[in-house]
């Protein structure tokens, strides 16, 4: 399978050494939003300590012209929801699977949030033949689903209390850790 990796920060350089972990992917692609890392090796993006033989790139264009599989997507969006949107249903329409951890609230977005803007990103889907898969840790596995799965063994409950404490003073990302 065919993959390309959609940004290399947090989440994306830990995803683009599991891609070239597996022998069943082949690493078509690297999109990359800042000038500084186009042209940079795949290998030393995600800490490889060898050369993956894929150069990142800014050309969003050039790796949609790729038609590979899938793309990963782990750009953030939190501060640009819109775009993020954008991209997803760009991938979509062009047939392009795609496995992503943002925008987050597109893990289960049922009864959740409003069908006018679930409604394009699955018209985009039905066009392009692809499918979308969201997940990650926030939110919906620490707070929501580890709980219940832990309790599941339970004779008895009599409370659960969740509490989620963030040291972001490690994560590297500006707008992140001001």
């Amino acid at each position: 399978m065919r993959v390309v990796q959609w940004s290399t920060g947090n989440v994306g350089r830990h995803t683009l050494a599991g891609i070239d972990a597996r022998p069943d992917l082949e690493l078509a692609g690297v999109w990359v939003s800042s000038e500084a890392k186009a042209g940079v090796d795949a290998g030393e993006l995600a800490g490889l300590g060898r050369p993956s033989g894929v150069t990142a790139t800014t050309d969003a264009d050039g790796l949609i012209a790729l038609k590979p599989d899938c793309v990963v997507y782990t750009a953030m969006a939190d501060d640009r929801l819109p775009e993020a949107v954008e991209d997803l249903k760009r991938f979509l329409r062009a047939g392009i699977n795609v496995v992503s951890s943002s925008p987050v609230f597109l893990q289960y977005p049922e009864g959740v949030v409003p069908p006018e803007m679930i409604e394009p990103i699955r018209e985009a889907a039905r066009e392009g033949g692809a499918s979308l898969w969201v997940n990650g840790v926030d939110p919906g596995f620490a707070n929501d689903w580890l709980p219940l799965v832990l309790t599941g063994v339970c004779e008895r409950i009599d409370e659960v209390r969740c509490l989620e404490i963030l040291d972001y003073s490690t994560y590297n990302q500006a707008k992140v850790s001001k």
